[in-house]
């Protein structure tokens, strides 16, 4: 009896330290209240380059105003890591250095780098930042937070430099803290009727031409489960639409096409007022968005025009 009131108490009291250590702000957040956020990654990425295909990790170190954090870096992703020059990264930063500079220890992010090293990858990586901001106006808690990044990489096998934008995506369990739910990891084929916001996700995805999702099967789809025992989908990875238009996307890719996975007929009807009611506010946010050049501003506008005529027209059907 003893022994069992121990281990009780010996849970409680390390599920409680386990909370108190994620109060506060992570280095995420502290991030994200930057406007232009530069920092220095040192890693060796010619080791980096001989675990493309495997999930061993590195490590690496984060220089940021004068302070250092060390974390484990890995290649993350299927297509990109085959066949990006730098392949999209998973970062496991060390808990015991979040401490010391005062942040909480959610301490999992990917990180999304340009897939070729040139304008076009440049080009590429802001639209898709694009992407994730439209969607974090269409659904504010049921999103990624994201934050673009400018990173000056260091390569310690050789010394050599290169600077380039990078998007920085949340911890998953500071997205779970967020909307109070559980990540289901084993969610598959599961029926309309357990989906809080399927068309809502599926609209968007017709909205910046992204086929490359599936519900069925949970791909580029974080699905949480609440606690009404309802799922609600948060997209992610969105270079394979035609809003992002990357160099390596076919022009057959690029068309819209609606994809819906349930045997139940989609209603978007609901989907279609809220939408529309956000036309001028995402049309806005595109114009706002002045980092890309105003070639890309431009064609992604009459992208997104395209969509709402769609929409006004009754023509987004299966």
């Amino acid at each position: 009896m003893l022994r069992t009131t121990a281990l009780l108490l010996l849970l409680l009291l390390t599920a409680s330290a386990s909370l108190l250590a994620k109060k506060g702000e992570s280095i995420f957040d502290r991030w994200s209240h930057m406007d232009h956020k530069t920092i220095e990654f040192r890693l060796d990425l010619d080791s980096l380059e001989t675990l493309r295909y495997s999930e061993s990790s590195i490590r690496g170190t984060v220089l940021d105003n004068g302070r250092t954090f060390t974390l484990d870096v890995s290649v993350r992703g299927r297509f990109r890591r085959r066949t990006c020059g730098l392949p999209p990264m998973k970062l496991q930063f060390d808990k015991e250095m979040l401490r010391l500079a005062g942040l909480n220890t959610h301490n999992d992010y990917k990180l999304v780098t340009p897939c070729t090293d040139d304008a076009a990858g440049q080009d590429a990586i802001l639209r898709e930042q694009l992407a994730y901001e439209l969607y974090q106006t269409i659904d504010p808690e049921a999103s990624f937070r994201t934050k673009l990044l400018t990173i000056n990489y260091v390569n310690t096998a050789d010394g050599s430099t290169t600077t380039s934008y990078a998007i920085l995506i949340e911890d998953t369990d500071e997205l779970q803290h967020r909307l109070q739910a559980d990540n289901c990891k084993d969610c598959y084929n599961a029926p309309l009727a357990e989906y809080a916001n399927a068309e809502q996700v599926t609209l968007f995805q017709y909205m910046i031409g992204n086929g490359d999702f599936s519900t069925l099967l949970a791909r580029n789809l974080k699905l949480l489960r609440t606690a009404d025992g309802r799922l609600t989908a948060v997209p992610y990875d969105f270079d394979f639409s035609g809003l992002v238009n990357p160099s390596y996307l076919n022009d057959k890719v690029k068309q819209r096409s609606l994809v819906w996975e349930f045997t139940d007929a989609p209603d978007l009807s609901q989907a279609t007022t809220d939408f529309l009611a956000l036309e001028d506010t995402l049309l806005q946010q595109v114009e706002n968005y002045t980092v890309l050049d105003g070639s890309s501003q431009r064609a992604i506008t009459r992208y997104l025009r395209g969509f709402f005529r769609e929409l006004r027209a009754g023509r987004v059907t299966l």
